[in-house]
């Protein structure tokens, strides 16, 4: 049953955008050089090399997406550019959790992710021009940063620790999207990615892609948005 509900609202998201827009639709202008803004609802996770920031919640992002795009053919499209995202947690914490303790712990991490999407989309059921379709697969090449810091606060006293992990993780992704027309030169565009993996880090249940949630959550947290710019 679960399968049948997950089908039905793959098929609605997707196809909605397509419907909206009617006739419009199947005549979404296309150049041979576009770019576009996007943005996911996917929280990537970067992991790094014998890890000296162990506390809070490190190289979690969410990226922006600046792409520019090439139409190869009346089907193929390579897309690539840059993104960018980041995360931050802030612990306060005493043994008795009380403000007059002894012995006070503040832990804070901030993570900074440049990356590089590269990307190949291919135009699925060319028929039906008025659901255009299409396949997606693509790599994220991930630059991280997490900074972290420790402080203890004995008797009044603060003495701060600080930590620095840097690494690259490249992920994978593949899945469906829809094209649809907002004007003359705009398009906008909807994915739902249904393989998500790393590469190169962990690729933990309980951490990592929301696989710890039920299935709603995991679909919600599965899709990219955008517009693009015909050139």
């Amino acid at each position: 049953m679960k399968t049948h509900f997950t089908l039905l609202a793959v098929y609605l998201i997707l196809y909605f955008p397509a419907v909206a827009s009617e006739g419009d639709t199947a005549n979404v202008r296309e150049s041979k050089l576009y770019a576009g803004i996007g943005l996911t609802t996917i929280t990537y996770h970067i992991y790094y090399k014998n890890p000296t920031v162990q506390y809070g919640s490190t190289g979690y992002f969410t990226p922006v997406f600046l792409n520019v795009g090439y139409k190869a053919s009346s089907t193929v499209r390579l897309q690539s550019g840059i993104a960018y995202g980041g995360s931050k947690s802030e612990m306060y914490w005493s043994l008795n959790h009380r403000d007059d303790d002894t012995l006070q712990i503040r832990e804070n991490t901030r993570t900074r992710v440049l990356a590089v999407p590269v990307t190949i989309q291919v135009d699925l059921f060319r028929r039906h021009t008025r659901i255009p379709f299409y396949g997606t697969v693509s790599t994220l090449t991930a630059y991280g940063q997490t900074d972290g810091s420790v402080t203890e606060i004995l008797h009044g006293v603060p003495t701060t620790e600080h930590m620095q992990d840097t690494g690259v993780n490249i992920f994978l992704m593949a899945g469906l999207g829809v094209n649809y027309k907002i004007s003359k030169r705009f398009s906008g565009y909807t994915e739902l990615f249904l393989f998500k993996r790393n590469l190169i880090g962990d690729n933990s249940f309980d951490y990592d892609w929301d696989a710890y949630s039920p299935w709603g959550r995991r679909l919600f947290k599965s899709f990219a948005f955008g517009v693009n710019y015909q050139l």
